[in-house]
């Protein structure tokens, strides 16, 4: 429960940051445009501690979740609606309703702006913090030579078993790793590769053939069949699998090519033969792999945008299905506030567990994803929401003429319910996920 309780509050306390600097967003555009804001909180509920501006008060609130940016206008609307009033041509200096129109969609416009530029941001410091990654010797095999495990039906007469990928066209390879992000990113190309087999090197060419999922270069990577971790007694981290039932085994394909769901396996452990029955075709272990430290290969801002968009398109089309109750859809991608909350405290905790960087990686990536999902989710068009206060904008701007102040707040009423029901829907998920899964 005490685990449970902090990784709710990290989490809380991230969201809650993301969601402050949406409103911060609004705030800065807000003044830019001489529009004054009376109160810029961290945080919503009571007050705990504030210091009162020139022209705002910025304030401290109870609870960590959020923030609010109050404009000044809501005066000008409660007189407008008193003197049932047609327009809004009586306003106050510095009031949100005598900017322009296209200044007030460009207040709104700028918390989901704000939200989408500081996971841009994220992204790219992410993707320049070098973490560990798996690393394996690019020792390869052609996938023809296992047909019990690989249907591909693809030949690479290039390549040999055992060969070890060095190069291609001068760019060497760190691991196997790093030559198949190099290969996936060829998209179908004939790739030139230097390779070293047995104690030469030799040029040849992996040539690619499409599949269902894209270009396939008909290779895999081959494995010494060594023991990293593992839960069970009767093995031991370092130990080499030599035979199954008597056949000598060289590689971890070796095994898994065997169709017998029982069988022995032949264990050297530092010189000492032992033998380990398995019954259930599952083997208690994982198998050891090498770790290099590295960054991504990649300009860190054109894939941060990159990254950033396709996050924002998933978002929006998730929760645009999960309003149209296409739940099945929805749910590959949203999960409820409390959940993901919570998820996003463990996840950190377990990442900084792990290493100092992994961390601070994990975490940046994890509040990108918030604060993406924050301008996604804000760009709805929906009243109350920053989308509707565009739309409403961008109709006064096409029409020339301003809404009325009746059909303003009728407006707002609609989508104060919508927001209502929203809301209602997204904590179901959160019932479900602890309730009913």
């Amino acid at each position: 429960m005490l685990s449970y309780i902090l990784f709710l509050m990290i989490g809380l306390l991230c969201i809650g940051l993301m969601l402050f600097l949406h409103e911060l967003g609004h705030f800065i555009v807000a003044r830019l445009f001489n529009v004054d804001v009376e109160v810029l909180s961290f945080g919503i509920g009571p007050r705990i501690a504030g210091y009162q501006g020139p022209r705002t008060e910025y304030r401290l609130s109870a609870i960590p979740f959020g923030g609010y940016c109050r404009m000044s206008g809501s005066l000008d609307l409660t007189k407008a609606l008193q003197d049932k009033a047609t327009t809004l041509d009586r306003t106050e200096a510095g009031s949100y309703f005598s900017a322009a129109p296209w200044k007030r969609f460009l207040i709104y416009l700028a918390g989901p702006s704000m939200n989408f530029a500081i996971a841009v941001i994220l992204i790219a410091i992410a993707s320049l913090i070098p973490v560990e990654r798996l690393s394996d010797p690019a020792i390869v095999t052609p996938v023809s030579e296992y047909p019990e495990l690989f249907d591909s039906g693809i030949v690479q007469s290039g390549i040999r078993k055992g060969d070890i990928l060095i190069s291609s066209s001068g760019r060497s390879f760190l691991d196997w790793q790093d030559a198949e992000a190099f290969l996936k990113a060829q998209e179908g190309a004939i790739v030139p590769v230097t390779v070293e087999r047995d104690g030469t090197e030799v040029d040849t060419s992996l040539i690619p053939e499409q599949t269902e999922d894209g270009w396939a270069y008909g290779i895999a990577m081959l494995q010494r069949p060594v023991i990293g971790r593992t839960l069970s007694e009767d093995f031991q981290e370092g130990d080499l699998i030599t035979a199954i039932d008597s056949l000598p085994v060289s590689w971890t394909y070796d095994i898994y090519a065997y169709d017998k769901p029982s069988f022995t396996l032949t264990v050297d452990r530092g010189g000492v033969t032992l033998e380990r029955r398995i019954d259930d075709g599952v083997l208690p272990f994982a198998w050891q792999s090498g770790l290099r430290v590295s960054r991504d290969q990649v300009s860190p801002i054109p894939y941060a945008i990159s990254r950033s968009a396709e996050m924002f398109l998933s978002a929006l089309s998730a929760l645009g299905a999960f309003i149209t109750l296409h739940f099945e859809e929805a749910l590959e991608v949203l999960t409820g506030p409390i959940k993901a909350a919570e998820s996003l405290g463990s996840i950190t905790m377990a990442a900084f567990a792990q290493s100092g960087s992994s961390g601070i990686r994990g975490i940046l990536r994890l509040l990108a994803i918030v604060s993406v999902s924050l301008s996604a989710g804000n760009s709805l068009p929906i009243p109350t929401f920053d989308g509707g206060q565009m739309l409403m904008a961008a109709v006064e701007m096409i029409r020339r003429k301003a809404l009325s102040p009746r059909t303003y707040v009728l407006l707002q009423i609609a989508g104060m319910a919508a927001a209502l029901l929203i809301m209602v829907m997204m904590y179901s998920l959160d019932f479900k996920a602890y309730f009913l899964s």
